[in-house]
């Protein structure tokens, strides 16, 4: 086989290769649309999902996610919030979980928003360092009694105690979140209509009086808000 032959042959080999590779691509994408399509949150192109943390703020979610649609404020039953922190500096202290708790709720925003965004959320979640995991829970929406799958980000180092169990001044600052990290969440919850009592509840919540600087100058909605 001559010089010539020789690279002919290495292209048709390269070339049968790449179309393999892309085959592959394809089914793969086929693949992860149909799983997709099977969860019970997605409908149609669209897919619900339960924000009870900083993404009760509409500023907040449109950073990675600019497809979400508010549907309004949603009730969770049997789940709590609570706090951990996940060793970031991002937000200067603890973040927000649900924890599984017989007879409490959470409240939180009810989000539409596009398939196409799904796999950004799980990153913004931090899906893929397995520092939270997607589960599905049933929404009601305020003033409604019909039950919503909708898709929420479980913790995946839950809290080992109840942080409501605790007095006050006994909360480790490791379950504290930021004064940043509040003032998101409750902005984001009157922004969302989410009852005042709640609203109360999280203006409570013990935080370890840090600023998270550069979320405080591109969230300007909380700019001016005081705890």
């Amino acid at each position: 086989m001559n010089r010539y032959s020789s690279l002919v042959t290495l292209r048709l080999l390269l070339l049968v290769l790449a179309v393999a590779c892309g085959r592959v691509g394809c089914a793969e994408n086929a693949s992860s649309k149909v799983q997709q399509q099977q969860l019970p949150e997605v409908h149609g192109n669209k897919f619900h999902y339960f924000g009870f943390g900083s993404n009760m703020l509409g500023q907040r979610i449109h950073v990675q996610n600019p497809t979400a649609v508010r549907v309004g404020a949603a009730l969770v039953e049997d789940y709590r919030l609570d706090f951990n922190d996940l060793g970031g500096v991002r937000w200067k202290g603890a973040v927000a979980t649900i924890v599984p708790t017989k007879g409490a709720h959470v409240w939180g925003t009810l989000w539409e928003i596009g398939v196409e965004n799904l796999a950004d959320i799980d990153n913004q979640e931090g899906v893929h360092q397995s520092l939270y995991k997607p589960i599905t829970v049933n929404v009601k929406l305020a003033g409604q009694e019909n039950l919503l799958p909708a898709r929420a980000y479980l913790m995946v180092d839950q809290p080992q105690s109840n942080l409501h169990e605790l007095a006050p001044d006994a909360v480790p600052e490791s379950r504290q979140p930021s004064k940043t990290y509040l003032k998101v969440m409750v902005v984001g919850a009157i922004e969302s209509g989410i009852p005042n009592d709640y609203v109360d509840f999280l203006k409570r919540i013990r935080h370890n009086n840090r600023t998270a600087e550069g979320w405080e100058e591109r969230l300007t909605q909380i700019k001016n808000f005081q705890l």
